[in-house]
Order: C-alpha cells, then sequence, then structure tokens
C-alpha cells in the first residue's frame, strides 16, 4: 500500500484523528482549514507519546504535549525539547475532496 485516500468532508477545521493503517502501523492527520493537512507518526520520538491524545499545532510546529518536544510540521525536523529525532512526516496532496496520503 503506497497511499490511503480519505474524505476530506469527513473532517472539521481544527480536528486531529488517528488513523490505523493495514500494518498496524498509526498515523495522525491534524485539518488546519481550507486544503492544510498535515500527518505525521502517531507516536513521538522521543518516548513514544500518542500524539493523537498530546499533540497540537501552534503556528508551524508540531508539539508533544508530554515532554514538550517541538517539530516542524513541514519537516518533522526537531526544533526545541527533548527529542532529537525527527517525526515521521507524510505527503499529502489534495484531489477533488478526497485527501491523499502518501505512505512512502
Amino acid at each position: 500500500m503506497n497511499e490511503i485516500k480519505i474524505s476530506r468532508n469527513e473532517f472539521k477545521t481544527g480536528e486531529r484523528r488517528k488513523i490505523v493503517l493495514p500494518d498496524g502501523r498509526e498515523i495522525v492527520v491534524f485539518y488546519l482549514g481550507a486544503d492544510r493537512f498535515f500527518v505525521f507518526d502517531n507516536k513521538c520520538p522521543h518516548l513514544g507519546c500518542d500524539i493523537s491524545k498530546y499533540g497540537v499545532i501552534i503556528k508551524e510546529e508540531l508539539i508533544c504535549q508530554c515532554h514538550f518536544s517541538h517539530f516542524s510540521i513541514y519537516t518533522g525536523e526537531p526544533k526545541k525539547g527533548a527529542s532529537k529525532k525527527p517525526i515521521k512526516t507524510y505527503k499529502v496532496h489534495i484531489e477533488n475532496e478526497d485527501v491523499i496520503i502518501s505512505l512512502m
């Protein structure tokens, strides 16, 4: 499976949603409105906290509120806080009413 498709109409602005993939991996989708979807691994690289529960996006950073690690929403690179490892990000593109997430 190289990509998954979800309907953009199922999301409300500001919503975050965990998705369990068929292989058991978990990702989390954040919807900031318009065409702004951001997708990350659901586990913080610091100590594995659940981003769907503890993650928030403020400006251009994903913040894991477990131990206050900050990551770039574009690259996943750590900006400050406990984590020194990046969080995995996934490419997203919109086709009509579908949000297509590349799992590569």
